[in-house]
């Protein structure tokens, strides 16, 4: 039915040519849904200045030869091109998203995304949109700038800092703030009041467990029913290896001894690890890019020679805790910043994001 819809929409006289050449591109940006046997399918251009709404009546079990033309009967679109100064576009932008949600049916729970260590807001915003077409349109990004990170070095005024035994809290507070804050946008943006998903990048894994801990003093924490880990350095670091410094400076340390499992919170907690490139541990002009890696995987998980995706390694992105679901993704980058669709995919890659955006 929403093959044929999209026929259909392709097929219908609209106002104007200007109009109908435009139908093309939407074809990426739809959403269909289906509520009270009608069906419903949207469409938004990336410059969000123009919105086609679709509304397709169902008669249940209809033939092919009969649906085309009952169909074409109540078939209503509604489009507006307009040329917008940047305050507008923004305006425009946030109407657009509350229309796309109230009409958007409320199977799909709000999302959200947590920035890994050193990323932006900025940096998500196009797997967002690709989370958008796939129906999770009520979907934000904590706000996080990169210098907020230097905010981490209030710790080193800390005897623990040096001593490696130090604690997360009250250091990290101003991200846990920030995921807070995020609940509520994809909340309000949503028509589904009830679960809220984490799909939480590298450093974003081990901050949602901390912000798990903290209910009493962030009241959303209780909402979230699933963590999707992307690439998250989730285990503590193995002191007992010559050479390998702690850089979390006993946070993980403390988070793996200290946090609840998933199953004791009651929520799910499903773990991507990647497999870019394995590290090695002897150093050579051939393969001097892997043994830079390596390098980088021992101060993780205390193995040069291990497998991952150019930052974690994927003994460290996966919690062998019960109830836990690990899963491994070949040829997988660690970062949206510096990949690319083909040769240096990252979890949230139109292909790679197919492969696991069924467990959303």
């Amino acid at each position: 039915m929403f093959a044929h819809a999209i026929k259909l929409m392709e097929q219908q006289h609209f106002s104007s040519e200007k109009d109908y050449l435009l139908v093309p591109h939407y074809k990426k940006h739809i959403t269909a849904r289906a509520r009270n046997n009608t069906y419903y399918l949207f469409a938004k251009m990336p410059h969000q200045s123009l919105i086609a709404t679709m509304r397709i009546a169902s008669s249940q079990k209809t033939s092919s030869s009969s649906s085309s033309s009952s169909s074409s009967s109540s078939l209503k679109t509604t489009g507006k091109i307009s040329s917008l100064s940047s305050s507008s576009r923004r305006r425009r932008r946030r109407k657009t998203s509350a229309l796309f949600t109230s009409a958007s049916s409320n199977d799909k729970p709000a999302v959200v995304i947590l920035p890994g260590l050193g990323n932006a807001t900025e940096d998500y915003e196009e797997f967002k949109e690709e989370l958008s077409s796939r129906g999770y349109v009520a979907t934000s990004i904590a706000q996080v700038a990169r210098p907020d990170w230097l905010r981490n070095a209030a710790g080193i005024v800390k005897p623990s800092y040096w001593l490696g035994t130090l604690e997360p809290r009250p250091t990290v507070d101003w991200y846990l703030e920030r995921i807070n804050d995020a609940i509520d946008e994809a909340r309000n943006a949503s028509e589904n009041n009830g679960e809220v998903v984490l799909l939480a990048h590298s450093a974003g894994g081990w901050l949602s467990r901390v912000y798990l801990e903290s209910k009493e003093d962030f009241a959303n924490a209780k909402l979230v029913s699933k963590i999707i880990s992307l690439g998250s350095p989730l285990n503590a670091v193995p002191l007992d290896v010559p050479g390998v410094v702690d850089q979390t400076r006993g946070i993980l340390t403390y988070v793996e001894a200290n946090c609840l499992s998933p199953k004791a919170l009651g929520i799910e907690w499903i773990c991507l690890a990647g497999t870019y490139k394995t590290g090695v541990k002897e150093f050579s002009r051939e393969r001097f890019s892997d043994f830079i890696v390596g390098q980088g995987y021992k101060q993780v998980c205390g193995a040069a020679d291990a497998s991952g995706d150019g930052i974690t390694p994927v003994e460290s992105a996966q919690l062998q805790l019960e109830g836990v679901e690990n899963i491994v993704l070949d040829g997988v980058f660690h970062t949206p910043v510096g990949s690319n669709n083909e040769e240096r995919p990252w979890y949230g890659t139109k292909k790679i994001l197919d492969l696991w955006v069924s467990k959303i």
